[in-house]
Formats: C-alpha cells, sequence, structure tokens
C-alpha cells in the first residue's frame, strides 16, 4: 500500500497563505504520523513576473489585506507598506520562494515550514525586505542553519533550479491559486481547498477525500492569491 501525501502548494509572499498559516499549523497537528507533508512553492509574482510596487499595486495588496485580517485574524503593518512603497521596489517572491527550498534542503518538511511562517511575519509585521539575501540568511539561523551555508546555497544555481522545479509540478498539477492543498494516494489526487478555509473546512474535505474514488478538478476560489494578484 503506498504512503498518503498531503501536498500544500504556497508561495510565501502570497498574502492569503500567510492568512491560512495559523489554521494549517492546527491541521498538521491532526494528521497521520504516517502522511507524508510536501509542501512546494507555485510561484506567485517570480522574478521576469515580479510586480512594480507603484500606488495601483499597493492599493490592490491592501484591499486584499483588509479581506484576510477580518477573516483570519492576521495583521499587516506601516512597516510592511512603508518598505512596498520604497521607490522602485518590486514584489519579487521567488527569492523567499528559494529560501523555503534551501532551508529544507539544509534541514527538513518541518523546518521549512516554521521557516516560511517567520519569514512572513518578517515581512508582513516587521517590514523586512524578503527580497534581501542577507535578511532570509539571518532568518535561517533562528532555526539552526549556519548563515555562510544558507548564502552558499542561494549562490549555487542548483537551487534556483530546485525552485523552479516546485513551479513546473505545482503547474502540472493545475493549481494556479494559492494556497492549494491536495490528497494524494494512489497516484490519485483530490483538491481539498483553493483559498483560505476553515479548520472544520479542511478536516471535512481530507474526510471526503480518503474516503472518494474520483478527482475533482482544481478550482481557483475566492479569498486566495495568483499571478493576476489577490482576490477579495
Amino acid at each position: 500500500m503506498s504512503q498518503s501525501q498531503l501536498i500544500y502548494v504556497t508561495d510565501p509572499l502570497c498574502l492569503w497563505c500567510y492568512g491560512i498559516a495559523p489554521t494549517l499549523t492546527q491541521f498538521y497537528a491532526t494528521l497521520p504520523e504516517n502522511m507524508e507533508k510536501i509542501t512546494i512553492n507555485g510561484g506567485l509574482f517570480p522574478a521576469e513576473r515580479a510586480r512594480i510596487a507603484d500606488p495601483a499595486f499597493r492599493d490592490y495588496l491592501k484591499n486584499a489585506s483588509v479581506k484576510v485580517t477580518e477573516l483570519t485574524g492576521q495583521t499587516f503593518s506601516e512597516a510592511f507598506w512603508n518598505l512596498l512603497a520604497t521607490p522602485g521596489f518590486k514584489y519579487d517572491t521567488q527569492p523567499s520562494a528559494r529560501a523555503t527550498v534551501i532551508v529544507k534542503s539544509l534541514s527538513n518538511e518541518q523546518t521549512m515550514r516554521e521557516y516560511m511562517h517567520q519569514l512572513q511575519v518578517a515581512t508582513f509585521v516587521e517590514g523586512q525586505d524578503p527580497t534581501d539575501e542577507q535578511v532570509l540568511a539571518t532568518i535561517a539561523t533562528e532555526f539552526g542553519i549556519v548563515k555562510d551555508d544558507f548564502l552558499q546555497a542561494y549562490a549555487d544555481n542548483a537551487s534556483q533550479q530546485a525552485t523552479q522545479d516546485e513551479y513546473a509540478m505545482a503547474s502540472q498539477m493545475g493549481v494556479r491559486g494559492f494556497p492549494a492543498i491536495l490528497y494524494v494516494k494512489d497516484n490519485q489526487g483530490y483538491s481539498l481547498v483553493s483559498g483560505f478555509a476553515p479548520l472544520d473546512h479542511l478536516t471535512k474535505a481530507l474526510a471526503w477525500a480518503m474516503d472518494k474514488a474520483g478527482e475533482p478538478p482544481i478550482q481557483t476560489a475566492e479569498n486566495s492569491c495568483d499571478e493576476t494578484g489577490c482576490k477579495i
């Protein structure tokens, strides 16, 4: 019998992924120990798709952040909006995604998830720059990772390729919006959620997936982020 998998497709700088983080911590605590947990980056605004944080883009994110806070309690500080207002600042999500890939390679899946949430706090609450490799490396040291080891891996093209591979994997699974959670068993995939969902929804969706034999289509719901922006 093959091992079941829970696949979480995310992006560190996705507002709704930040919003769902505490709920996911509770949800993961309920999962069977023998269920493999896999987190991959889907690529929100990476590299060539990075968005210039002009007033229109900042207003769009602010509108989305109000809904995120309303539904999840996760807050965004003035320091974050000041960061975005830095002249010429690009909302490039690839450096932070690459950082999570590196942390996973130097540690493990659980540490990577914890690192991702701390990176979100550093960005959305503390206003630190998530495109700065020194910032990313410093956060990694909070999880026992040697800063020089992180920076060496960041400079290695292998970490860049590994990040691109995760983007490709998410695309092959048909995921277009984040957060998205899938259950996989015997090469059969089931979409649990695409967008924010409360704990009881996640629990019921998993129970449904473990009982069903068909794979429903993955559809991007409200309360999610994709390459066009964050839905509200």
